[in-house]
This record gives C-alpha cells, structure tokens and sequence, in this order.
C-alpha cells in the first residue's frame, strides 16, 4: 500500500475536477494496492504486486461491483479514484491482464520493512508522495481559486509525478 501520500493526492485532485463524492473516489485511490499487494507480499499468489486490480479488468469489475452494490454516482466515483490509481503506478501496470501476458519486473514487498527498510522508506519516495499530497490539497485553499494559480499548482505537480515515475531507482536496482 505504499507510497500512500501518492495516491491519496491523485484522489482528490479526482474530486476536484472530476467532482467525484470523497468516499468512494479515496477507496479506488487504494484499493489496488490493498487487494494486489497482500496477494503477492504476504500469500505469495500473484507474480508481482501489481497485478489483477491494476488492470482495466479490474478497474472494470470492481466499477461493476459498486454500480451493483451501490448506484451510478458511487461507481463513477470509484472508477475516478481507481483510474487515478492507474496512472500514478504507470511505470508498470498489466494494463491488458488477463488478455495478454505479462513478464513481471522484480520488486519489492511489504515483508521488506522487516528485512530491509531502507528498501520501502525512500526518504525521497516519502518526501516526492507528501509534496504531491500537500499541493493536492493546496487546490482546495481559497489561494486557488484562480485559474492561473490552480495551472501552475497542477503543472508542479504533473512534473513532479514525472519525475516520481520515471527516475532511476538506483536504491531499489541495488537491492534487488
């Protein structure tokens, strides 16, 4: 369920300007990482702890599943956060699982923060996640309400998820 900050700042900016209701666009923010990840870190079921929810299958059939069990505003909301889940895990996602197959990247786990925990806790990682986070939430202060401040705020914040995504891990590479 790591890196958190991350994927709560992707969720509320789903609420911002997709007017998606808190609750449920929060839960597709981290329910990916609270299905997929347990599968593989702790049961050792899945390759990869990326996997079934971090698909369109998955963004599907849960959609499908809280249509169902709730109503069509919840759904969309949790599509939103879900969706948004997505994109801040872009560097690798099975994006077409079960339809095509995937060779899955070697990665770390939870079980780290007990072998390793230089390995989950990237001061960097947490510094990058609370600054998206913080700017996230800045959207809502009534210091952005104009547009201009709200374009510089997202364009920060765009470069900075970038950047969170694509920079070597040299840390992760040497542990692995």
């Amino acid at each position: 369920m790591y890196p958190v900050p991350g994927h709560l700042a992707f969720s509320i900016l789903g609420n911002r300007y997709f007017h998606a209701d808190w609750i449920p666009v929060i839960i597709g923010g981290i329910l990916p990482d609270i299905i997929d990840k347990p599968l593989n870190d702790l049961f050792h079921i899945t390759p990869y702890g990326r996997y079934a929810m971090h698909s369109f299958f998955g963004l599907f059939v849960a959609t499908l599943i809280a249509y169902w069990l709730f109503n069509r505003k919840t759904a969309y909301s949790y599509m939103i956060g879900h969706i948004s889940h997505l994109i801040a895990d872009v560097d690798f996602n099975p994006w077409f699982w079960p339809f095509v197959e995937y060779k899955f990247p070697s990665g770390i786990d939870v079980l780290d923060i007990l072998r390793a925990p230089s390995t989950i806790f990237f001061p960097s990682w947490i510094l990058w996640e609370s600054v998206l986070l913080g700017l996230a939430v800045f959207l809502y202060s009534r210091h952005a309400e104009k547009r201009t401040v709200q374009a510089a705020v997202l364009t920060a914040f765009a470069a900075i998820a970038i950047y969170r995504i694509t920079r070597r891990r040299n840390d992760v590479l040497a542990a692995s």
